[in-house]
């Protein structure tokens, strides 16, 4: 039987840097009641800390839903607060709550949540099997109805998610993924996918997971067959933009059989109708579906309309001094083809070291061709266009990038990744 010790109050650190002051608020006032939560352990899992949050209102009878979040940042027991009153207390009123908290094994971790694929070294157990262990405690304990139990996850958590989700044999048929990167799996692993309900919550605004990794995400699964739900936010990366209404109705359609309804997308996210694999190649959203990394602090990256070629914008880099090197990059997930196009023309200006680079993943995040640069950018030129095919071989995600090693101008305009044969 698992060891139970009730939570009396908790440390809201972690919380506050992820939830808005407003959200907050409230549930902070929520929080002055006694905490309904138990911890527990499980003797086959050193370490292992779980807490359940009994339904509010259960239904004397009948089975009801369960929720199992995985929360983000540092995977800690500090969440709980918002788990037991801003995730569950907008939870259908007869669904059990559980917050697994993830394994701390090193001082110097840096994986949040360890897993079969990404270890960290001394670990004892893997994030899934405790993950099932845990379903399996509450199913023997509490009245869980099979066909609805789910899975929450956000941020650190997602890319440990998104596996169970897609095991054939393992307990999740529903989840519930925000502001997370996308694994980019093959068809091969998408097949348990089928029949499926997913809610994946993302905002166009976050710079730590760009939303292609949300686009990308949608426009698998649905052709693998899933119900695919596309939840849109404002404001970055967090939970931004009124998260309580929106989780509310996002489980409430989760835990539902409705259809999904065809996404609403933010402008410059839209799937392409001509080919193009890269979101917002044309840079008519701005830096929308990129990821801009700064590391020297010295890197300005803006829409121009006064210098392009195509459209009504461009986008233009610029860099003082030397390193480290900044860069923006955007990943796509491939489906289909043997080989990838990638073209995109560029202008520069007094450009001291730069590289426009194509990287191809296979499943086992190995590098498919070591030659990844398609131009080494140098000097000062007019608009010209650039272009490299590669063979796809076994893999199943792109990166493409542009890396800015030293100062100088860059522009860039109609980038295009497409698949051929």
């Amino acid at each position: 039987m698992p060891s139970r010790t009730t939570i009396a109050a908790m440390e809201w650190s972690t919380v506050r840097r992820l939830v808005p002051a407003l959200v907050l608020a409230a549930l902070a006032s929520a929080q002055q009641k006694p905490s309904r939560a138990v911890e527990h352990t499980l003797k086959d899992f050193p370490r292992g800390v779980y807490f359940t949050i009994p339904a509010k209102a259960p239904v004397a009878g009948k089975k009801g839903p369960l929720l199992v979040v995985l929360p983000g940042g540092d995977g800690s027991r500090d969440f709980l607060p918002f788990v037991e009153n801003g995730i569950l207390g907008n939870a259908p009123e007869d669904c059990t709550g559980v917050l697994v908290t993830s394994g701390k094994w090193r001082d110097d971790q840096k994986v949040v949540w360890p897993t079969a694929q990404n270890k960290v070294e001394g670990q004892l157990w893997t994030t899934e099997a405790f993950v099932a262990a845990v379903v399996e405690a509450v199913q023997a304990e509490a009245a869980i109805d099979p066909k609805r139990i789910a899975v929450l996850a956000w941020s650190s958590s997602g890319p440990a998610v998104y596996p169970m989700l897609l095991d054939p044999k393992g307990p999740f048929a529903r989840g519930y993924v925000a502001m997370s990167v996308w694994p980019a799996v093959d068809a091969k692993g998408l097949t348990a996918a089928k029949g499926r309900r997913f809610v994946l919550d993302q905002s166009p605004d976050d710079r730590v997971t760009d939303f292609s990794h949300a686009r990308a995400a949608y426009t698998a699964l649905t052709e693998a067959g899933a119900t695919v739900q596309m939840s849109v936010y404002r404001g970055g990366h967090g939970w931004q933009d009124d998260p309580l209404a929106r989780l509310r109705a996002n489980l409430a359609w989760l835990y539902s059989e409705q259809a999904a309804k065809a996404p609403a997308w933010p402008a410059g996210t839209e799937p392409s109708k001509d080919g193009n694999l890269l979101q917002n190649g044309g840079f008519e959203g701005g830096v929308v579906g990129w990821q801009v990394v700064d590391n020297s602090t010295r890197l300005l990256v803006a829409a121009v309309t006064d210098d392009k070629v195509q459209g009504e914008k461009a986008l233009h880099l610029q860099k003082r001094g030397a390193l480290p090197l900044d860069l923006i990059s955007q990943q796509v997930a491939l489906r289909s083809g043997t080989k990838l196009r990638f073209s995109c023309q560029v202008k520069t200006k007094d450009c001291k070291n730069a590289f426009l680079k194509l990287w191809v993943y296979d499943g086992k995040d190995q590098l498919v061709a070591e030659d990844v640069d398609v131009a080494q950018l140098r000097g000062s030129g007019d608009w010209r266009k650039l272009e490299k095919v590669v063979e796809v071989g076994k893999g199943t995600r792109a990166v493409v990038q542009l890396v800015m090693v030293l100062g100088g101008e860059v522009w860039l305009d109609d980038c295009r990744l497409e698949s051929i044969e």
